[in-house]
């Protein structure tokens, strides 16, 4: 699998997967001005990783204080049905940056064994422990309240993984 980091100003691409035990930082989602909620699909097939230490960066919540950013990281069997196994901590439009660190293992038992799939539903500061399906994506939701249009997050999503042996 092929992802592509940031080193030094440049775009690289990069095997995700190489070794066995591998420890790697990647960028999953870049440090862009967002202004709008999204998603964006993690490429590869990630069903090899052992455990992962995500970290999402806000370098500026420049907006109101009402205004509101919610990031989750989600996986799924078929790439159609999404389910949220990581809610960082909801961020608030204050203008201060933010770091936020979420700590999952696949090798966990299931917190749930039955469920009904949750898109955006986890609640904020939650990690789902156990294995997941190997399609990724990065969901943001951005709430504006009060003074219409003026909501804007500077965000990325970052993961330093270790595959299993």
């Amino acid at each position: 699998m092929r992802v592509w980091r940031v080193v030094a100003g440049l775009l690289l691409s990069m095997s995700l997967l190489e070794t066995p035990g591998y420890s790697r930082a990647s960028v999953l989602l870049p440090l862009v001005a967002r202004t709008a909620s999204g998603t964006l699909d993690v490429p590869g097939d990630l069903v090899e990783l052992a455990s992962a230490v995500f970290l999402l960066d806000v370098t500026n919540a420049d907006t109101e204080a009402g205004d509101t950013l919610n990031v989750y990281i989600q996986h799924s069997p078929d790439g159609i049905s999404y389910d949220d196994f990581v809610s960082f901590t909801q961020i608030i439009g204050t203008g201060a940056a933010a770091n936020r660190r979420a700590t999952w293992s696949a090798l966990a038992s299931p917190e749930t064994e039955h469920a009904a799939t949750g898109d955006a539903t986890l609640a904020a500061g939650s990690v789902v422990q156990g294995p997941v399906a190997g399609k990724w994506r990065i969901k943001w939701v951005i709430v504006d309240v009060a003074t219409a249009g003026n909501q804007s997050f500077t965000f990325s999503v970052s993961m330093d993984s270790q595959r299993r042996r």
